[in-house]
């Protein structure tokens, strides 16, 4: 009997401590580097991903997210603050917040995923997508490669279009390779090209004055100005002219565009936690290649459409998702 009681006393005494001990913490800490509020779709997309494989942040992996917002100067030391908190991989949301990463993990072993990038080779940042080094990996979102094809996607969705109205940002690494499938694509459709750079919203208007209204249409390369701030400025002043706008991918800053085609940012931190899986999982950052977009969408806004009075081509449209107006819907999710 006084075993019996000893015994009891021990496994109460136990449950006690047990509870007092408090939550146990997740056996993973992932960094992660947002240089905006314009990144945060990725994040939401990478904390869904995430479930498909078992983790579930605030549960057994604790996400700790640094923001910028919008200062790229304090990248480098939020990066490096992710370092000393000694998480175990650093997921970053584009090229700057990438750099930063790499930077702050200089010397060591630390894994970096990024979230969606375009130009890998010509930024130096991996020189191999198959092979990647120095513990570098992700999702390449294609962004500038796919300039050419909006070209196309704009030209066949309104066949009447000859001239088309190019904006670059000239601080973009990327624009050389965006700029050069945009040529081709145009000589192949014999469509004539108003290329203009482009940093502020100002410069984006005196633009559209200055081609006056021969172009008939506005397409936008990659570049975060353009496909947030540049974007919202753009999408009233080219509804005033007529003017039908091409844009990267489908954000709440460019709901004003006629048409965006590309892989958006919450798929691309949705595709990008099938990587950070595998690293948590144990594998090296060098054995997973760098990953094509696994969805590309075309998305036609039909409130603008309606708007410009434009009847996009019927057989193109059953391919697009469609955003606005009578059975439309929100490609933001």
């Amino acid at each position: 009997m006084e075993r019996w009681k000893v015994w009891l006393g021990l496994v109460l005494l136990a449950l006690f401590i047990s509870g007092c001990a408090g939550p146990e913490r997740p056996s993973h800490r992932v960094g992660v580097l947002v240089g905006s509020d314009f990144r945060l779709a990725k994040v939401e997309g990478l904390r869904d991903g995430l479930a498909l494989y078992g983790y579930f942040p605030g549960d057994n992996l604790e996400l700790v997210v640094k923001n910028a917002q919008g200062d790229n100067g304090k990248l480098l030391s939020l990066a490096r603050e992710l370092v000393e908190a000694g998480v175990d991989v650093i997921m970053t949301t584009g090229r700057v917040e990438t750099e930063a990463a790499k930077a702050a993990a200089q010397g060591s072993s630390l894994p970096i995923v990024f979230m969606g990038l375009t130009g890998l080779k010509e930024e130096g940042l991996v020189e191999d997508p198959l092979h990647p080094r120095e513990g570098l990996t992700g999702v390449h979102n294609d962004h500038a490669a796919l300039s050419g094809k909006r070209l196309e996607l704009l030209v066949k969705l309104l066949p009447g279009i000859r001239k088309v109205l190019v904006l670059y940002d000239p601080q973009v690494v990327p624009t050389k390779e965006a700029l050069g499938a945009t040529r081709d694509a145009a000589g192949k459709l014999e469509v004539e090209l108003v290329e203009a750079a482009v940093t502020t919203a100002g410069e984006i208007a005196a633009v559209l004055d200055r081609v006056g209204p021969e172009v008939q249409g506005v397409l936008l390369l990659p570049s975060v100005f353009l496909e947030s701030a540049g974007a919202e400025a753009l999408a009233p002043l080219a509804l005033e002219r007529g003017l039908p706008v091409m844009g990267v991918e489908y954000t709440d800053e460019v709901r004003g565009l006629f048409a965006v085609y590309g892989i958006p940012p919450y798929d691309q931190g949705y595709q990008a936690a099938r990587i950070l899986a595998k690293i948590l999982a144990g594998h090296p950052a060098e054995d997973i290649p760098v990953e094509p977009p696994a969805v590309l969408k075309l998305a036609v806004n039909m409130d603008v459409a309606a708007r410009l009075g434009l009847t996009p081509d019927p057989l193109l449209m059953g391919f697009a998702d469609l955003v606005g107006g009578e059975g439309g819907d929100s490609l933001v999710p």
